[in-house]
């Protein structure tokens, strides 16, 4: 009898957690049937696995990040007026409607008056983060995903240490999961300088399942570097010898990074402050990190920073990414290490690669997870039998995270093109419209595919039925990874 008592109760507990996940949640139908399969196949197992990762408490973090996101833009009131969305400048139909966009789902206004640089590769990105920290008056404030406990962590931090000693107000965030090989006393000599350093959602793995707190994979996979509130980085670059290209297992690494002054800092100084805000519960309310820009600098470009995660109710960087390739007209280069697009933007590149536009996908020719490649490659006929080009880079790891569309807009930022991404993570896109920064970026596009081999229909359509398989099978993962 107690037997059958075990059977139905695990029975229940089991059917019950199908209902919650059926009828609670508002989430893709694929990846509930995702879920699905894996809770009825692997009953403990994939209970388990979606207890940890799976089930979407988004309410506790949205209403902590909106409170951290109040708490930025109170600090930053003065600049309501040079923040605002930009109709008065000479824009296009289309770049007025993507400004809209941008400004009602991610609740970034756009600026204009920027100087933009792109950086291309870990060393000149390294060149250029040092010599603003060095030249620094008043604050430094960072922010990275991945930190490594190397030679260049260290030098980054002695760095750190240094202006810290001199007066300047010093500030470093990193991501718990993405910076966990760090030792905990490693940011103490910034400390003891007299600097502050955070760690973003710290795990506890079992007290925090316990107490049903938020899910630990709500990463923050930002890069920002913010100087004096003037001068400010972010990309897709982190902190580590293998974005040198010094880890031998990985190679040559290829990425890209962009530099920023003027008013567009400001808006990379409130997503660092809302971030610092949700690890600390420190606002950083004083008008010094938001100093106001009277001339427009160099370039004068019209930029918006746009930011996204579990805490928003749509997913800005998915929604203006899929809006860029739909209002393109001639083409949309894409370079990107993670592709496993959700359902509204494989629609988008299809559409636009059937109406003429020139699609181009660059993507690893050696990939670090062999899930994520077998299930990108599941898209490639597709795209292919539209008129899309697809490139997979050869020379090295491809870690660059770009997009460009005509010589209208080009974006750069942390974001994949993927579930995770576009829904998990904690993600920051720089998107510039103007021909002087698309062309470059274009340029460098160009110059990549010279290290890079064309995937052709003939080749997806000739793949064996092993390789199908694989193929198949990963994409069953998609909405997961």
């Amino acid at each position: 009898m107690t037997e059958y008592l075990i059977t139905f109760a695990v029975v229940l507990v089991h059917g019950l957690a199908i209902l919650a996940l059926l009828l609670s949640e508002r989430r893709h139908p694929a990846a509930t049937l995702a879920w699905m399969f894996a809770i009825i196949f692997l009953p403990f197992f994939g209970m388990g696995l979606y207890y940890a990762i799976g089930a979407r408490r988004f309410r506790r973090e949205a209403i902590r990040a909106a409170e951290a996101t109040d708490r930025a833009k109170e600090a930053a009131r003065h600049l309501a007026s040079a923040d605002r969305l930009p109709l008065e400048e000479p824009a296009s139909q289309r770049t007025r409607a993507l400004l809209r966009l941008g400004s009602r789902v991610a609740d970034r206004p756009a600026s204009s008056g920027n100087a933009v640089q792109l950086l291309v590769d870990g060393a000149a990105t390294y060149e250029a983060m040092t010599s603003a920290l060095n030249a620094a008056s008043d604050h430094i404030h960072v922010l990275f995903y991945i930190i490594q406990p190397d030679e260049t962590g260290t030098a980054l931090r002695d760095l750190l240490v240094a202006r810290a000693e001199e007066g300047i107000e010093v500030r470093i965030l990193v991501d718990d999961v993405g910076s966990s090989k760090l030792p905990s006393d490693f940011f103490d000599p910034i400390r003891r300088a007299g600097g502050s350093a955070a760690v973003f959602k710290r795990v506890r793995w079992l007290y925090v399942r316990a107490r049903w707190r938020d899910r630990f994979d709500f990463r923050n996979h930002r890069k920002i570097v913010v100087v004096d509130g003037r001068i400010g980085f972010t990309g897709g670059i982190n902190i580590g010898r293998e974005y040198l290209g010094l880890d031998p297992e990985r190679g040559d690494w290829r990425d890209t990074h962009v530099q920023v002054e003027g008013p567009a800092v400001n808006a990379l100084q409130r997503v660092f402050s809302s971030d610092w805000f949700q690890a600390t519960r420190q606002t950083l309310s004083d008008d010094r990190y938001y100093p106001e820009f009277e001339k427009p600098l160099p370039g004068d470009c019209l930029t918006q920073v746009v930011g996204s995660g579990p805490d928003f109710d749509w997913s800005p960087i998915s929604h203006i990414f899929t809006h860029c390739i739909a209002l393109a007209r001639e083409r949309v280069w894409i370079a990107n290490p993670y592709f496993v697009p959700g359902l509204p933007m494989r629609h988008a590149l299809v559409t636009a690669a059937l109406r003429g536009v020139d699609v181009r996908l660059l993507l690893p020719g050696r990939p670090d997870s062999l899930v994520v490649y077998w299930a990108s490659r599941s898209y490639f006929k597709e795209l292919l039998e539209a008129g899309a080009r697809i490139f997979l880079y050869q020379r090295g790891f491809l870690h660059a995270k770009t997009m460009l569309a005509d010589s209208w807009v080009a974006t750069i930022g942390s974001a994949n093109l993927d579930m995770r991404s576009f829904y998990l993570n904690f993600e920051l896109n720089l998107f510039v419209y103007g021909r002087r920064t698309v062309e470059q970026l274009a340029r460098q596009f160009e110059e990549d595919l010279g290290n890079a081999s064309e995937i052709t229909l003939e080749q997806e359509r000739s793949m064996g039925f092993p390789r199908r398989l694989l193929c198949s099978s990963a994409r069953l993962m998609s909405p997961l990874l």
